[in-house]
């Protein structure tokens, strides 16, 4: 999240140096993850995915730097509700996580999350924020049910999209 958060900034003290007129918004979006119950004989998980979006667009509307990012904060809790899990427990981004998020055996493409959202940030470059959350998507399964259904795109990321669309779209709607 720091890296969105610096990214952002970088970008407006380089609007400065020009005579084109950026803006940028960030957007965050929250959704539940796999969670299960604790037994007498295992902890159970509480998860909650936070995707963050910065979007820098320019007097046309047109993004110009796109920045997507997501944590999976995991928490253990035995049966009696007591958390397990320290809370001074600092979550990794997927980004930071690099290879060792393991996305990659399962994805039909071979390529990491961070890799494959390279490729959803660069395909989204030059589009508005319209264009990029009104993409066309297609259900794979009941985890993705919305992947990208753009032939420029669906290639290189196969990931489900729709958090990302939302942090998206609230990225944009603050952007000032």
């Amino acid at each position: 999240m720091k890296k969105i958060l610096a990214l952002s900034l970088v970008l407006l003290v380089l609007a400065g140096c020009s005579s084109e007129t950026y803006k940028t918004g960030l957007g965050m979006f929250t959704s539940v993850g796999s969670s299960k119950a604790a037994t007498a004989e295992a902890d159970g998980t509480a998860q909650a995915d936070v995707t963050a979006a910065a979007v820098t667009v320019d007097s046309q509307g047109k993004i110009v730097s796109i920045s997507v990012d997501v944590v999976q904060a995991k928490v253990n809790f035995a049966a009696d509700g007591t958390l397990t899990t320290d809370l001074a427990t600092e979550f990794q981004t997927k980004k930071e996580l690099k290879e060792d998020y393991g996305m990659t055996k399962a994805s039909p493409i071979g390529k990491e999350w961070y890799q494959q959202m390279e490729a959803f940030e660069e395909w989204a470059t030059g589009k508005t924020v319209a264009e990029v959350t009104g993409m066309a998507t297609k259900v794979k399964n009941e985890d993705h049910p919305a992947v990208p259904d753009v032939p420029e795109l669906a290639s290189s990321c196969t990931m489900n999209v729709s958090d990302f669309l939302a942090a998206i779209e609230k990225a944009g709607a603050n952007v000032k």
